[in-house]
């Protein structure tokens, strides 16, 4: 199979890059040829098992540098921001180079990122080639920015043989947008990297002893995340010292850095043994962590996706989280527990309870099966195959 992949951003500080690039690297691994068109600034060297055609924006090759839906380490420039002309430009620009490396390729499929202008340029040369695409949710509150590009939506929509979506939220906005139907419309989740997030099943004390976790607490609780408002660290540290006031056979250990920093340093001077904080930890670091704990929380009061209950499930240990973004997708009663208000009474009360119960013991297989059958980012992949088999099947 011939797989052409478009991405209208660069593989490295995007999403859709990203995305791309995992995609492109299963079916290569898998003996198609694959084709990866993204566009750039500047020349980007990459290390690939893939051909990657990439397509110079700049003053020496367009009149518009390439926009992105938010500020990105290669532009400042936003597609709400070009003037109609710069508008044009991009267009013109960017039909030529798409429809030039369609011919010259000759895929037997098409993947393009984003129900936005590359896609229906994409469609518009494609001929009989099936047309599928990827939605991450930017282009809806793009289109309410800037109504220039409303035409370039429907048109992609209209001529995607199928658009996925890549998370319950998303899918939901798509089949509320367009008035899309389960058949056209296909929900693939990314997922979680199970790559990195291999389930272990051993070797506890090691990874206690390699963090520095007293023997004096039994249990550890985990907070891994951005240590700001937004994700609910506040509670979360009430919440331990709640109740480290009854009991010290508990370790709090938080990950991540942000407004609360000082605050979590002072609180682990006046508990030593109860509280560990880990500003920042490496990506080989977190699946041990992750392994050790016997609850992840993640209290967010705003989620985009929630990536971190996936990766807590795929290593065995359960999740207490808010009820936003994705995550009530993700966790529920037999894997954790879903909380409907976030205050240090509720949470506090819900830790203790999963403790008691030596939950993790008694769950960690569904919880590693639960995330892995349904979110890791092979099985979305392997989702992805057979959906491109099936297109091709129709065509």
């Amino acid at each position: 199979m011939r797989i052409l992949l478009i991405t209208p951003f660069p593989l490295v500080a995007s999403q859709s890059g990203i995305y791309t690039r995992d995609i492109a690297r299963f079916f290569s691994s898998a003996g198609h040829e694959v084709m990866v068109v993204n566009f750039d600034n500047v020349s980007t060297a990459y290390k690939e098992p893939f051909r990657i055609n990439t397509v110079l924006f700049g003053p020496e090759n367009a009149n518009v540098m390439f926009p992105c839906f938010t500020t990105h380490p290669h532009t400042d420039l936003t597609f709400s921001k070009i003037t109609n002309a710069q508008l044009n430009s991009y267009i013109l620009y960017s039909r030529e180079k798409i429809k030039n490396i369609i011919r010259e390729f000759g895929p037997d499929i098409i993947h393009s990122q984003y129900l936005w202008v590359t896609t229906e340029l994409a469609g518009e040369s494609s001929g009989k080639i099936p047309l599928i695409s990827t939605s991450f949710g930017n282009e809806n509150s793009a289109l309410s920015d800037d109504p220039r590009y409303a035409d370039y939506v429907r048109y992609a929509v209209e001529k995607s043989m199928f658009i996925v979506a890549p998370s319950k939220q998303i899918e939901l906005q798509l089949r509320s947008a367009f008035k899309l139907d389960a058949i056209k419309l296909k929900l693939i989740y990314r997922g979680y990297d199970d790559d990195v997030f291999k389930f272990i099943d051993e070797n506890y004390q090691v990874y206690r002893d390699y963090f520095g976790i007293s023997e004096k607490c039994r249990q550890i609780v985990l907070f891994s995340d951005p240590v700001n408002y937004m994700k609910g660290i506040d509670v979360f540290l009430k919440s331990a010292l709640k109740m480290l006031e009854k009991r010290k056979d508990v370790c709090f250990v938080i990950v991540g850095k942000g407004d609360f920093s000082k605050e979590i340093e002072s609180l682990c001077e006046a508990n030593r043994q109860n509280i560990l904080y880990l500003p920042s930890i490496t990506d080989e670091e977190k699946p041990s962590l992750l392994h050790i704990s016997d609850i992840t929380v993640i209290p967010s009061r705003f989620e985009q996706f929630g990536t971190n209950a996936l990766q807590s499930l795929a290593m065995g240990t359960p999740v207490i989280s808010s009820n936003v973004g994705e995550l009530p997708f993700f966790v529920n009663r037999e894997n954790g527990m879903v909380l409907e208000d976030i205050t240090e009474e509720k949470l506090s009360f819900a830790i203790e309870q999963l403790l008691e119960k030596d939950f993790k013991s008694k769950t960690k297989y569904f919880c590693h099966q639960f995330a892995s059958r349904n979110y890791s980012k092979t099985s979305g992949l392997m989702l992805l195959q057979k959906l491109y088999d099936y297109a091709l099947s129709e065509n």
